[in-house]
């Protein structure tokens, strides 16, 4: 990193967007800087520019914010504004030493994020943002960044609060005298992640968000949230074996990242119900009380944990991995992507291996149901599974 302004802004994005997706300092044409940061994921592509402009001392506050605007704004939007015109035509990211990062959509399938983070204003001039000539770009201080990367601290939550925004201000609506762009943010979740649409303006208390974080609802979710944080620990765990290519596949090697990019794209919400799931698994089979178990998204996504001694041979381990994904497509036809996870029956001291499955099928046949009903007579997998529903709310009421 080249400062301690970026240092901070990718330190916090590091911790949305894990580190398989999140890029500093990338390479752009003729291996110049492209920006600052980088997250890419999926079809979603958020390009970051940061500059820290202190804010000169002086009487004369408009001359002040002009400048002050020029530099640490207009610039940054103009090199994000770059960024995305050399994305357009790139097939993958170029990291800061040359290497190649993870591809990248074609054009036509790209959704860019557009950010600036302004630093050094102190408060002291307001923030603006909105089109600068070649598409919606949003603008954060210090402040309003920290707390809204903090609060929506995945991609697919942080995303839907940008396109959110950008809806909003683009259809023309105001936020007068609007202290502070987590206020806004306080408005988006407390009106069930929407900004309002019949009104052309809306008037925010300068306190909302400090009010918001106080309410009993909103600490129950947060003590809800914690155990999310085992489905980020087995995303960062499972990219670790992607990165070195220490994992076996039963479908395709390629499959790794597309399914590290499915897990990634869960909401905190969907991660704490898998999350809660995942780890009662662990334990669970620890104890040989269960071999395997469905996880069923909130996504859309249904995903197969499997976990066996470890004396069993990973081959066969990846092939009764393969087969559960299958039988799971064909008992649950309103899924049509089946993720598998494998790894071994956890046991103290000792370590653990990853396979995993990807599993696409967006049509269930007849033939696909034969081959299921044959596969289940030959393995018994899945023949009676016990399926147990729960309820879970977000904001927990007491």
């Amino acid at each position: 990193m080249k400062n301690k302004a970026e240092e901070f802004v990718f330190h916090i994005c590091r911790g949305t967007f894990l580190s398989l997706w999140t890029y500093a300092n990338p390479r752009g044409k003729k291996n110049k800087e492209l920006c600052d940061i980088l997250a890419a994921c999926g079809p979603d592509i958020i390009i970051f520019s940061v500059k820290e402009i202190q804010v000169s001392e002086s009487s004369d506050i408009e001359t002040v914010w002009k400048r002050w605007n020029r530099r640490a704004v207009k610039e940054s939007a103009k090199q994000v504004y770059g960024a995305e015109r050399w994305l357009k035509s790139a097939p993958h990211v170029i990291k800061k030493d040359g290497g190649q990062g993870l591809g990248l959509p074609s054009k036509n399938d790209q959704k860019i994020h557009r950010i600036v983070v302004a630093l050094g204003g102190k408060d002291k001039v307001p923030i603006f943002y909105g089109d600068f000539g070649k598409g919606f770009v949003h603008v954060f201080d210090e402040i309003s960044f920290d707390i809204i990367l903090q609060e929506l601290d995945t991609i697919s939550d942080f995303i839907k609060y940008l396109t959110a925004k950008e809806r909003f201000y683009m259809a023309g609506k105001k936020t007068p005298f609007l202290a502070g762009e987590e206020n806004l943010l306080a408005l988006y979740l407390h009106s069930g992640r929407k900004l309002p649409e019949k009104y052309t303006a809306v008037l925010m208390e300068g306190e909302m968000w400090d009010s918001f974080v106080k309410k009993p609802e909103y600490l129950r979710k947060k003590e809800e949230d914690k155990i999310s944080y085992f489905w980020d620990d087995v995303i960062e765990d499972i990219a670790k074996y992607v990165l070195k290519g220490n994992l076996e596949f039963s479908s395709s090697p390629d499959d790794g990242e597309i399914i590290l990019r499915i897990m990634a794209r869960e909401e905190r919400f969907s991660r704490r119900i898998l999350g809660k799931l995942f780890a009662e698994f662990i334990h669970l089979s620890s104890e040989n009380k269960v071999r395997s178990r469905m996880l069923r998204s909130p996504s859309g996504i249904i995903y197969v944990l499997l976990a066996l001694p470890h004396t069993v041979d990973r081959k066969y381990r990846c092939a009764e991995l393969g087969s559960r994904c299958f039988i799971t497509r064909g008992q649950n036809l309103d899924f049509k992507t089946v993720i598998g996870i494998a790894t071994e029956i956890s046991k103290p001291g000792v370590g653990h291996s990853f396979d995993l499955y990807y599993l696409y099928l967006p049509n269930w046949t007849e033939e696909h149901q034969k081959q299921m009903e044959l596969l289940q007579k030959e393995t018994g997998f899945f023949v009676n599974p016990v399926r147990a529903e729960a309820h879970e709310d977000e904001y927990p009421q007491e």
